[in-house]
């Protein structure tokens, strides 16, 4: 009589055992990496336009903001760990335009051109 109910008991114990499985571990949200550097896009901060800024693998162009329409476009050179040149066409001048940049925190660029007129950007999301 001990041998089946040793069997029942060996059974019992093994279906605990299997109902103690440890849960899958929980995949936390993605979350898309900080932007740091020049790369991406830049909103411009005060002025009497609202425009945004890309920069992209050297390139640089500027867009109304409310039309989407192109007020400049260009190339940037890294002349730092956070600073740039940027040479542009003013698509409203028809003018060549150089601006040079500081990127003051990973959100904030700071830039001043030729005739010393400085504004900012501010780093959308």
């Amino acid at each position: 009589m001990r041998s089946p109910f040793r069997a029942l008991l060996l059974v019992a114990a093994g279906v605990a055992v299997s109902a103690c499985q440890t849960a899958a571990p929980q995949q936390q949200a993605s979350i898309a990496p900080r932007a740091t550097g020049l790369e991406g896009q830049w909103a411009s901060v005060g002025g009497p336009v609202a425009y945004t800024a890309t920069f992209a693998g050297g390139r640089f162009t500027s867009r109304e903001a409310a039309t989407g329409a192109i007020l400049a476009d260009g190339n940037y050179t890294k002349t730092g760990a956070s600073a740039a040149s940027i040479i542009y066409t003013s698509r409203s001048r028809n003018q060549q335009m150089s601006v040079n940049c500081n990127q003051m925190s990973a959100d904030r660029l700071a830039c001043v051109d030729a005739n010393g007129n400085r504004f900012e950007f501010s780093r959308r999301a």
